[in-house]
Order: C-alpha cells, then structure tokens, then sequence
C-alpha cells in the first residue's frame, strides 16, 4: 500500500517539479489512503464530539446533532518526515478555499500508532501568530483522536 502511495505522490510531485519546489501536493481524492479511513473519536472516546471522518471524498469533522464540515481535496505532505522516512505516519492538510490558508495540520498514524490521529495547528493558533479562527478550533478541540471502529 504504501509503494502505491509513493508512487502516485512521486509522480505528482515529479510533474509539479518544474514549477518550483513543492511541500505537499493537492489530492483529488483519498484514493490509495484507504487504509486511513474510518471515525475518529476524541481520545478514543466514540461516543463524544467532535469526531473526525476519513473517506474517499477527504476529511469531515462531524460536531454531532448533523453538524458536518467536509474538508475534500487535502494536501498531502510525502515529504513532511524527512526524505528517508519509511513509516505509516502521514501528514494532511484539509483545504478550504476561503481559510486563507491551512489552519492546522492532521497526522494520521501519529507517533507510528495505527488508528491514531492528532490535530495541531499550522498557519493559525500557534504563540505569536495569528488566532485560529472559530470555525476551525474545534478540530483541535477533540485532538488527540484515536479510530472507532477497529481493523
């Protein structure tokens, strides 16, 4: 699975190379990612909100009582552990066109444990920099997550 990943980034990232040096490249879809998707519970805890959802389509944060938000066509950062790095953490950014840039960053396998998911700021809410805006800060509230149901 994660031959197929680096292929498809490597081509990606091999096709933009021309235009300049690229941190993450915007996926369609979470084609080839299938092994992360599923619910995220808040500490693991499934039945608290918010939860975040990885799908075929990207990201959604579901806040409870049909409060959803769909992050589609993430930003994928192949290189975001270093050149030599070989293990199953990812990096994601959602992408919204109107957010003026990437308010956090999602790490999908974190520290190297499967089904674990931590949200952390990156453009916004970080010492110094500007606030991260509402509409975004209760991703970070659930953070850590830890995948519902189980493989």
């Amino acid at each position: 699975m994660h031959r197929a990943i680096a292929g498809r980034v490597l081509a990606a990232v091999a096709g933009i190379a021309g235009i300049g040096s690229a941190g993450a490249v915007t996926l369609e879809d979470m084609t080839g990612f299938e092994t992360l998707y599923g619910r995220y519970g808040p500490g693991g805890d499934c039945a608290k909100y918010p939860q975040v959802v990885i799908d075929a389509a990207g990201f959604v944060l579901d806040r409870g009582q049909g409060r959803v938000e769909r992050a589609s066509r993430p930003e994928y950062s192949a290189s975001f552990f270093g050149p030599e790095y070989a293990g199953i953490s990812a990096a994601f950014w959602p992408y919204w066109n109107d957010a003026g840039g990437n308010p956090f960053v999602v790490f999908a396998n974190h520290d190297e444990k499967p089904g674990a998911l931590v949200v952390e700021p990156h453009d916004f809410g970080w010492k110094g920099g500007p606030p991260m805006p509402a509409r975004f800060q209760p991703w970070l509230d659930g953070s850590p997550y830890a995948r519902c149901d189980t493989r």
